[in-house]
Parts: C-alpha cells; structure tokens; sequence
C-alpha cells in the first residue's frame, strides 16, 4: 500500500536548466515577489532551442523559443484583477523539400522563418452584482517576411435575474485584422480582417438527479475587408442526468460556435505554413453529443462520448506545389504548407480513463476515433482517424518522481502538387503519412528541499517520423538538468 506523503515546504521561485543532444537547450525562470497585502507581482522568463541535426536533412533544421511575461495580481475580499504583458518570439526552419527536388542546385538555402508576438491581457472578478467577470487582450504579430496580424478581444460575464429565475450571459468583442506581404499570386498583398459581436445567454434548470443547461449564441459577423455581414444562431443545449449516484452519469446536448481562425493560432499548429494565407473564420451550425461518464471506484473514473459534427469552411493544411527550380522565396519550394477550406461532418467515439491513488501514482489514458465526411476535397488532409495518448506519474518515494508519456497518431492524407517543365504540366498525387507512436519518459530526483536533478528521453523508439509531409522529427532525445526552488 502506497502511504500518504509529508507535506512540501513551498517556495515561489523556481529557476531551471538543461541541455541535450541535437545542441538543445532549455532554461526557464519563474519569479513571483508579493509586494502587499493581496497584491503579486511575478515574472516569467523562457529560453529553449535546437541547433538540429535530423538524418538526412541537408537544411538547417534547427528551432528557439523565446518568452518573457510579466503579471501583477491584486487578491480582495469582494474582488481580483489581474494584468499583464508578454513577448514572443520564434524561429523556425522550412527544411521539409520533397525528395524530388534536385538539391544540387544549392548547397544551402536560408529556410528560417521568425515570428514575433507582443501582448497584453487583463482579468476582472467580482463576488458581487451582476458583472462577475471581464476579460480583455490584444496582441499583434508581425513575421520575417512582413506579415502583420492585430487582435483585440474583450469579454463579459453577466448574471441577472428576470422573473426570480438566474440567467447567465456571456458578452464577447472580437476584432481581427492582418496582411501578407507576400502573396504566391503576384498580386500585392493579402488582406483580412473580422469583426465579430456575441451575445449567450444559458439558463440553468436543477431537478433531483437532473441539470438542465438550456440557452443559444448569436453571433454578428462582419468580413471588414469585403463588406459582407451575416448573423449567424447557435444552439446551447446541455443535459446531464444521475442514473446510479457518482457511477453512472448520462448526458447529451448540442452546440455550435464560430471560430476565429488567425495566422497566431494556424502557426501554433503548424509551424511550416508559408506567409501567404487566405484567412477566413469556421462556423459550426452543431455539434451533437452523448455519453456516460462517472467513478467505478474511488481510485478509477471514466468517460465515454459518441460526437457528431457540421462545419462550413473546415481548414485543413496542405502541401504546397513543388517547384522544379530553385524559387526566389525559401517557403516557395514544395517545402511550406497553405490552407484548404471545405465542408465537413465528422463522427467521433471518445473514451478517457484516469486512476489515482493518494498522490503518489496516476495513471490517465484517451482514444479518438474519427469517421470524416467531406463536400469537395477527397480527404481530410492531415487530420488523423485515430489518436491515443497515455500518461503515468509514480512518485515510489518523497524524494523520486517518474513519468511515462506516449501517444498515437493514425495515418494522415496530403496532396504532393508539381509542375514539370518545360511542358509545364501539373501533377498531384495523394500521399499516406505512416501512422507514428511517440513514448517518452522523465524522471526527477530531489536532492534538497531548494536542489533538484532531473532527466528526460523523449521519442525513446528513436523513430524519425512525419508529422507533416517531408518534416521528420528528431530521433531519440536526451536531455539533463537542475531545478533550483528559492523564495524571491
């Protein structure tokens, strides 16, 4: 039997450092100073890095990231509020080419892409009135290539009543707009901007072993760059219902929403998209959704779901055409990836397990298994049918922590598009990316109350598998390091 453990003296400083193979790097510094009586200020600093070194990758392939933020926090009885600023930056290499370009042309080629972001946020609470919450950011990005996006966003939560009965609403604010300098059209740039305006209203009904969440979300739309403006209506419908008490809990429901796509968020995903994007929002009329979740012991709990889905203009990624010169542009050689829109239904069976006893061992697993169905493309380029992860945190002793991490992707589907000259005649073909399993393993030792070494193998199976089309990743990863815990 695995005893219950002492408690930690805790401090509010950490500081960090490592270095592996492939000439990694990683440092990172947390910082948190109380100043008075419910007011914080604190500091987030972040350094990581590759020089690279992937098999048979004659590109620079290596990659940084930089992060620094800074917080100040105020805690009152009635209230708290929060607000803070950031900086990012990140650089990326376009080393996946295609093992049909004729690489002799070159003996190197500058493939490096940077992306810089500058942020700022504010949170508000309130234990009191009808204003509970707001919510506010703005950031703007700006690329290597002269790419620009702003966003600014602000949100409220209200709760009122009418009619002695509560309802909670939520207001949103949403305001887009960018350009690519570049453009594969030869026109001059491209340029995108939303404005969007929500209203939610959800009122909650409680009976017995019954919650009832009923409510809608209308959205006003306003493409600013085109002039086009539309209202869109989504469902918010929720109910779960008690059949054996902690055990066995149904629910079901139907929502849908509309998404903001943004060059942030796309690049976030995949950091090889080229800067010439066409960006346009994803409605989803419903998303219908049933299942049964609960404890079959104290130790062991699970859910289970069935997920079936509607959603106009979907964004996939795909490849983009190889040429066969070397372009002027380092994203311009089959190496970069641009966006598909298409109409998608989607079939989804989701289960998750998670088993813990005390604080000493945890165990969660999840599986997605997808059925897609699309109006216009042949595929759903680079979404995977099935994906699977597990995680295990074991602490045997006060002093050891271990941790096993690993996850599954099924095969994904690209399209490899060219130009043979001099006929100049175009050829696709459909590409089936090998389905890949990715274990990792971590483990720290506490050699002090402030002192901590620790180690990680990451991609232990030493496999150089495609998570996008002609981008191996590393192999087998190994990095060490030091933990040091002080009160600043």
């Amino acid at each position: 039997m695995i005893g219950k453990l002492k408690k930690e003296k805790r401090f509010n400083s950490i500081v960090s450092l490592s270095g592996g193979n492939y000439t990694s790097i990683h440092g990172d510094l947390f910082l948190n100073k109380p100043i008075a009586k419910g007011k914080n200020l604190s500091a987030f600093l972040s350094h990581q890095s590759s020089q690279g070194g992937i098999k048979d990758v004659f590109l620079d392939d290596g990659f940084s990231t930089n992060i620094a933020q800074f917080k100040y926090a105020v805690d009152q009885r009635s209230f708290d509020w929060n607000a803070g600023v950031s900086a990012q930056r990140f650089m990326t290499q376009w080393y996946g080419w295609s093992p049909q370009f004729n690489i002799t042309q070159t003996p190197f080629f500058d493939t490096q892409q940077v992306v810089s972001v500058f942020e700022a946020k504010a949170n508000l609470n309130l234990n009191e009135g009808i204003l509970k919450s707001a919510q506010t950011n703005i950031y703007h990005l700006s690329d290597h290539f002269d790419s620009n996006e702003i966003r600014a966003q602000l949100g409220t939560n209200l709760n009122f009543t009418v009619l002695n009965t509560s309802i909670f609403t939520h207001l949103n604010i949403d305001f887009l707009k960018g350009n690519f300098e570049q453009n594969d059209n030869a026109t001059p740039s491209i340029d995108f901007g939303n404005f969007m305006a929500s209203l939610s209203p959800t009122y909650k009904f409680e009976r017995s072993n019954l919650i009832f969440n009923i409510g809608f979300k209308t959205v006003y739309f306003n493409d600013t760059e085109r002039s086009k403006q539309k209202i869109y209506f989504y469902p918010k419908i929720k109910a779960t219902y008690t059949i054996i008490d902690s055990i066995l809990i149904a629910y079901a429901g139907a929502e849908g929403d509309l998404t903001q796509n943004t060059y942030r968020d796309l690049y976030a995903t995949n950091s090889f998209v080229s800067p010439t994007l066409n960006i346009r929002p994803t409605t989803m009329p419903y998303k219908l959704f049933l299942g049964t979740k609960g404890k079959l012991t104290n130790s062991l709990s699970y859910d289970v779901s069935g997920i079936f889905s509607r959603q106009a203009d979907a964004v996939f990624f795909q490849k983009n055409i190889l040429q066969t010169t070397l372009a002027q542009q380092p994203y311009d050689n089959g190496n970069s990836f641009s966006l598909v829109y298409d109409d998608l239904e989607t079939f989804s069976i989701n289960g998750s397990l998670f088993f813990q006893v005390n604080n000493s061992f945890n165990f969660s697993a999840g599986a997605s298994f997808n059925s897609y169905s699309l109006k216009l493309e042949e595929k759903a380029w680079n979404l995977p049918q099935i994906e699977m992860s597990f995680g295990i945190r074991y602490r045997p002793t006060e002093r050891l922590n271990l941790g096993v991490q690993g996850f599954y992707q099924g095969s994904r589907h690209d399209l490899e598009k060219q130009t043979l000259l001099p006929t100049n005649t175009y050829q696709e073909k459909q590409i089936e990316l090998d389905p890949f399993f990715d274990l990792n393993i971590d483990t720290t030792y506490e050699l002090t109350p402030r002192w901590s070494a620790f180690l990680k193998l990451n991609n232990i199976l030493g496999k150089n598998y495609q998570r996008w089309m002609d981008y191996p990743v590393q192999g087998f990863q190994v990095s060490a390091g030091a933990l040091y815990k002080f009160d600043f």
